[in-house]
């Protein structure tokens, strides 16, 4: 299991693909599989871990070298000590370009947008991996990869649990940058007068002049409040507490990991009918989706119709950390018969 290098499994903050990984590894060896993670430091899983980064680069997210350096490497370990039966990816471009060097199967999540540059990449290596999605939505949008299926994303759901006792606010969790459409948040409660308590990352540059200029003259530090970038125990609380998830976005969300956390705390989510969110979301029994910004009030009012309980429950089913695994485990089997049919097929057809 390789991890992205720029933060370590799990992640102290924010991270969604660290936490799913912790998740995923964990949850394998708990089937009795054996399970080796190439991830940064300081790391905390049941697999075996190899680091070569004993703290993980987090300043340096982006940077080519680090990345080059953390996948090389754990492609010359994998190759050297000959033992495993399959790789599986989550580490961006650099494995997925590489995958052929390798004399086992590469299975590699797409955990990110696929926008127009990304699909150029992937249809240029289109059989050099076996792939996976995170969302049927997410498929259709780059259809010609040598596609496995598709494995939703889990939660520690014994993590998340619900309040017996509701507050009168909104919460937004999540990024704070335009996509995810935070300032309409922002501006819905404010015209309508609800509370809202936004937490959440900013990262530098763009998002940070996002924040600055457009999304705080909506704050009063009463009624419209961020919070920052909260613990995780935080984040609990918030969700758990809240009447509900206002996550207006404005991108194609390849899944939306922080709805099914909502769910998971007997919290309803209003966001808007983008990406994925039609697979996280069942309009009107665990949360609405609007088709447009102008929609979101009226749903604001109909919050009282989603029963808590029936959250909890659907998260349960969905987002389990066994299910995932066991998913995934089908779709290893799956890359491992059709790598050797492949390479005996080359075989026989070279004689």
């Amino acid at each position: 299991m390789i991890a992205p290098v720029w933060i370590p499994v799990p992640p102290q903050g924010y991270g969604g693909i660290e936490r799913m990984l912790k998740l995923l590894v964990d949850e394998l060896v708990n089937l009795g599989n054996q399970v080796t993670l190439f991830a940064s430091g300081p790391s905390n899983t049941r697999a075996e871990q190899v680091i070569f980064f004993q703290e993980a680069p987090e300043k340096k997210i982006g940077e080519t070298l680090y990345d080059a350096y953390h996948v090389g490497k754990s492609f010359r370990y994998i190759k050297e000590d000959g033992n495993f039966d399959l790789v599986h990816d989550h580490s961006g471009y650099i494995g997925v370009a590489f995958a052929s060097l390798l004399d086992i199967p590469l299975v590699h999540t797409l955990h990110g947008p696929l926008t127009p540059e990304a699909k150029l990449f992937y249809n240029a290596f289109s059989q050099d991996a076996f792939y996976v999605t995170i969302s049927h939505y997410q498929m259709t949008r780059c259809p010609h990869l040598n596609y496995l299926g598709v494995v939703h994303n889990a939660i520690d759901i014994q993590e998340y649990l619900p309040s017996d006792e509701k507050e009168d606010y909104l919460v937004y969790v999540s990024r704070i940058c335009a996509d995810k459409g935070t300032h309409h948040a922002a501006r819905i409660a404010k015209e309508k007068g609800y509370r809202l308590l936004i937490a959440g990352k900013i990262d530098p540059g763009r998002d940070e002049r996002y924040f600055h200029e457009v999304l705080t003259p909506y704050l009063d530090g009463k009624d419209i409040v961020y919070l920052g970038e909260v613990s995780q125990k935080r984040k609990l609380e918030l969700f758990s507490r809240a009447r509900a998830f206002l996550f207006p976005i404005q991108w194609e969300e390849p899944f939306g990991l922080v709805m099914a956390e909502s769910l998971a705390c007997g919290t309803p989510v209003i966001t808007t009918r983008f990406g994925a969110a039609p697979e996280v979301i069942e309009h009107g029994v665990t949360g609405f989706l609007a088709d447009t910004l102008e929609e979101i009030p009226q749903y604001l009012e109909r919050i009282d119709e989603i029963d808590p309980e029936v959250c909890r429950r659907v998260a349960l089913e969905r987002f389990s950390p066994e299910r995932m695994a066991r998913e995934y485990l089908a779709l290893y089997e799956e890359a491992l018969n059709r790598y050797h049919v492949k390479e005996n097929s080359a075989r026989v057809g070279g004689t």
